[in-house]
């Protein structure tokens, strides 16, 4: 089991403006939890992530603990002494673990990942893994020392609890600690995530790596607002993994859930877009209005950030908005036959045909099937004047927009 603190005000905002240290160390435990998920399918694959409304994200496997984590993330380099609030905060955690019985595991091992480095001397120095018997007595008289002398008010509740412990419960607890400290900070941690990734996608490892983490973050934001607590097996880490890397086989474009690409929905302020101009030309209802200008913001999300990463090859995107524009001028040089009159009510219900039947295409892009790129694309080739629905759009949208204040 590997617990990484989420709550318990172990992150604190540095000053009442500046949020980034917070925010660097929250994002540092999720990398932390998806690497070590990732180390975890080789050897424990059945393995299930528990994650606890604003507490703990742990590893489980047949509910016996095998490692809890502490994971403290520092933007500037820092020192870490045996009386740093980091160390305290804590084994005031893991205390209150040692007296419920986590011990009870013969494999227990507690780990603390900073990217602080342990300074010379010092108890931590002493509990980096491998450490014998001698260091971890020695290393529990520093601790006990470093409790009575500090005064700061941060660190009380955790050199409280220790000092109450007795030198043989202090030495079993110190002996299942192992200090990894200099650890990778935010940024190298991916280069770690990375390198348990290599085999899916070599030449896109990158991508795959932030596609995999983008999905993470979603999971981990769900169980965080679940009452009470979600548990989520090893192995679907893995699963999305390849799928993701099957994604950049063979040179394809990865597509993402199009609810994760932050692209708007519909709002009052859409109706002077031309392409909504275009929908109500042809007097569409008002889902089939709320849903294209959904398509379009998601389409162009997705299409946006193919670019931002280039994957699309020159041309490429050109090339497919001439194919769907040609697509449509054959549907519509066909259809505008069976129109019987030109009247109003007449050349409106062909344009919402035309309109209803572009938003079911699914015409590829590269190896992309996916119906809200193709009706999404339609759209923006409307907002473009490059299609109309209505046999006159072009007469039609000349006139300025009237919104509902004019």
């Amino acid at each position: 089991m590997v617990y990484l603190s989420f709550g318990g005000g172990d992150l604190v905002l540095r000053d009442k403006y500046n949020a980034s240290p917070s925010m660097a160390g929250y994002i540092f435990q999720c990398r932390i939890a998806l690497l070590f998920g990732l180390r975890m399918l080789k050897k424990k694959p059945n393995g299930q992530i528990s994650i606890e409304k604003f507490d703990d994200v742990a590893f489980d496997t047949d509910d016996v603990a095998d490692c809890l984590i502490q994971a403290k993330h520092h933007i500037t380099p820092k020192s870490l002494n045996d009386a740093s609030v980091d160390i305290w905060k804590t084994m005031r955690i893991w205390i209150e673990q040692f007296k419920q019985g986590a011990l009870t595991a013969s494999d227990l091992r507690f780990n603390l990942i900073t990217t602080s480095t342990a300074s010379p001397g010092s108890a931590m120095e002493l509990l980096r893994p491998g450490a014998g018997t001698a260091a971890i007595v020695e290393a529990c008289k520093l601790l006990r020392q470093a409790a009575m002398d500090s005064c700061n008010k941060d660190s009380l509740f955790g050199r409280t609890a220790y000092l109450e412990l007795t030198d043989e419960e202090a030495e079993a607890l110190l002996g299942r600690i192992d200090v990894l400290d200099h650890h990778p900070n935010l940024i190298d941690v991916m280069e770690e995530i990375e390198g348990e990734l290599i085999l899916l996608s070599p030449n896109h490892v990158s991508s795959v790596a932030q596609y995999l983490e983008g999905w993470w973050l979603g999971v981990v934001g769900k169980c965080l607002v679940t009452e009470g607590s979600a548990s989520i097996p090893v192995q679907h880490i893995i699963i999305k993994a390849s799928e993701i890397g099957n994604m950049f086989k063979g040179d394809g474009l990865p597509v993402d859930d199009p609810d994760t690409l932050g692209a708007k929905e519909y709002t009052v302020d859409d109706e002077s877009a031309t392409f909504v101009r275009q929908m109500r030309a042809v007097k569409l209802n008002e889902p089939a209005i709320h849903r294209g200008v959904q398509d379009f913001y998601r389409a162009a999300a997705q299409r946006s950030k193919w670019a931002r990463e280039n994957l699309l090859l020159d041309g490429e995107a050109s090339k497919y908005d001439s194919g769907l524009r040609d697509r449509f001028e054959r549907k519509f040089d066909a259809d505008i036959e069976g129109v019987i009159s030109w009247d109003e009510e007449n050349t409106a219900k062909f344009g919402r045909q035309m309109c209803h039947w572009a938003s079911q295409q699914e015409v590829q892009f590269r190896n992309v099937v996916e119906t809200w790129i193709t009706a999404g694309s339609f759209h923006s080739l409307s907002d473009r004047l490059e299609i109309g629905w209505h046999p006159d759009y072009l007469d039609l949208l000349s006139a300025p927009a009237v919104t509902e204040d004019a």
